[in-house]
């Protein structure tokens, strides 16, 4: 019998304030070009309702042409501070019909943000390591579009791509 899952936890300190690091959650021309594992992997927004309830889907395409996407329901949007939502990867990915949740906390520390991400309930230890790997890339990613513009503040509307 296998231990359960703790999920793939990341914690990044962000040179940007609270409100601008929420946005980069909530507008599809945004998240398209930092939520992403790696620079080379492209982020196709398929659909993005950012608000309770609504839904989005992406399709990632790697160098070598694999493909994969995933879709999810917005469960708890609460700005500027958290961000709850579904992950469900879809066939042919080998953790296609894992229905997992993120969880993001944002907390401002003077004119940076603190973001922590908790993505949970996949029970297989390989997905969280995954998982863990894939938010540190698009980390990276995220803070240079923060700090040169991209992400501006962001109400919850409905961005279909």
């Amino acid at each position: 019998m296998s231990l359960p899952s703790a999920g793939a936890q990341v914690r990044r300190v962000i040179n940007a304030p609270v409100e601008r690091v929420f946005a980069a959650f909530g507008d599809a021309k945004v998240v398209a070009q930092w939520l992403r594992p790696a620079p080379d992997v492209k982020l196709t927004v398929l659909a993005l309702d950012f608000r309770p309830g609504g839904a989005y889907r992406f399709a990632y395409e790697t160098p070598d042409g694999q493909r994969m996407s995933v879709g999810g329901v917005y469960l708890e949007i609460e700005p500027p501070s958290r961000i709850v939502f579904s992950w469900l990867i879809e066939e042919p990915d080998p953790h296609a019909g894992i229905d997992s949740e993120v969880t993001v906390t944002l907390s401002q520390r003077g004119e940076r943000t603190e973001l922590f991400i908790h993505h949970a309930k996949f029970g297989r230890a390989d997905a969280d390591s995954r998982h863990e790997q894939g938010w540190h890339g698009a980390l990276t990613l995220l803070e240079p579009l923060l700090v040169h513009g991209g992400a501006t503040a962001v109400q919850p509307t409905r961005n279909k791509a």
